[in-house]
């Protein structure tokens, strides 16, 4: 797929361009022989007939570069065909017992790779099994010429933070551009301070901002129950509501809103317009992750960036996820991004006066002093 960056196709599309060009001026100077032509085409050579001839080569090189490059990766240039780079009929295999997933022998694009690989979530997993298989009879109604019935694919993500609620966001963009539910699938992150603003007539603008540069993709929208907490004259949040609303059904076609928080405070904060109530049909709840769970997520970013765990760390890690996650705020695969900071501090710390240290191994020093600090 990116043999486009290799010479050969255009140095090809140039020979062929020459003998083409040698071929016509035969035709239409058909009393002098080929070497005679090429005689008189290089004796006849002017600088302005050599640049002309260079122009054309060149633009002849741009246009096979640009259709090889069209032709074999439409998406580098904004052109996805319908149903590319998914296969219809996958779905995100898990265990409801334990949550764990493990990938089909199926060919699969790149968003569902990544909800694959993800530790836990098995309800949310579900949901979007749920949503690919709505898609897929949609387009199966379609071929068939049949009716499809018109659905609000606007969500509510309800969950504590650090679950993942963003990301699964940005894979259902990508999913929904892969299938030409949208024709871009970016995200587009929202939270009350990029809505709202602090006199009469700034929130409908600064909302109308927000939606049109998240039009054609997904607007998430963070905490969206802080739009409708205030209850004071100088609140603006119900205004942000009013004017996203109506964004909502101009332009119901080209762009999904997804509106996240705690369960409780969006489930208030949709029963408080009638309009979100009707617009916001889908709910899909990240339960928080436990601890076996957080010790796969801390072990998986380790790896990533190339350090080696202690055995038996999960016997310093989980106590503390234990203890730590009693408090509401607890940011869950969050935590366990910062604590991994706090552990390469403290394994800097103790190996950089060390010459002979390992430098990509962690010590379960290390992770009891980054528990302390923390």
């Amino acid at each position: 797929m990116q043999d486009y960056f290799n010479l050969r196709f255009i140095l090809i599309f140039i020979f062929i361009g020459v003998i083409s060009t040698a071929i016509s001026g035969l035709l239409f100077s058909s009393q002098l022989g080929f070497l005679d032509w090429i005689g008189g085409l290089f004796s006849a050579m002017t600088p302005l007939r050599f640049f002309g001839i260079t122009v054309a080569i060149l633009a002849a090189a741009g246009v096979s570069y640009t259709a090889a490059r069209i032709g074999t990766d439409p998406t580098a240039l904004g052109l996805v065909p319908v149903g590319s780079g998914y296969t219809y009929g996958r779905r995100l295999s898990t265990d409801p017992a334990t949550g764990e997933t493990k990938l089909q022998l199926r060919t699969a694009d790149d968003a569902l790779n990544d909800l694959e690989s993800m530790v836990g979530l098995g309800p949310v997993k579900s949901e979007i099994n749920k949503l690919l298989a709505s898609l897929e009879i949609e387009r199966r109604r379609r071929e068939q010429k049949l009716s499809v019935s018109t659905t609000s694919r606007h969500m509510v993500f309800t969950g504590p933070p650090g679950v993942g609620k963003t990301v699964v966001a940005r894979a259902i963009g990508d999913i929904y551009r892969s299938l030409g539910v949208l024709r871009k699938g970016h995200l587009i992150e929202a939270d009350r301070s990029q809505l709202v603003g602090g006199y009469v007539g700034q929130t409908a603008m600064k909302t109308l901002d927000i939606c049109r540069s998240a039009l054609d993709g997904v607007l998430f929208i963070d905490e969206a129950y802080s739009l409708s907490a205030g209850e004071w004259k100088g609140d603006f949040g119900r205004e942000a509501i009013e004017a996203l609303l109506k964004y909502m059904e101009d332009h119901r076609d080209r762009l999904i809103v997804i509106v996240a928080g705690y369960p409780g405070e969006m489930h208030r904060f949709i029963a408080s317009n009638p309009g979100l109530a009707s617009r916001f049909t889908k709910t899909i709840d990240f339960p928080p992750y436990q601890a076996v769970e957080l010790c796969e997520i801390f072990r998986f970013m380790a790896t990533e960036q190339q350090y080696l765990l202690p055995f038996g760390f999960e016997q310093t890690l989980v106590p503390w996820i234990e203890a730590q996650r009693r408090d509401p705020q607890w940011g869950n695969a969050r935590a366990m991004r910062t604590l991994l900071e706090k552990v390469r501090e403290a394994h800097a710390v103790r190996t950089s006066g060390d010459p002979e240290a390992n430098v990509a191994e962690f010590d379960a020093r290390d992770i009891e002093d980054a528990i302390r600090d923390s």
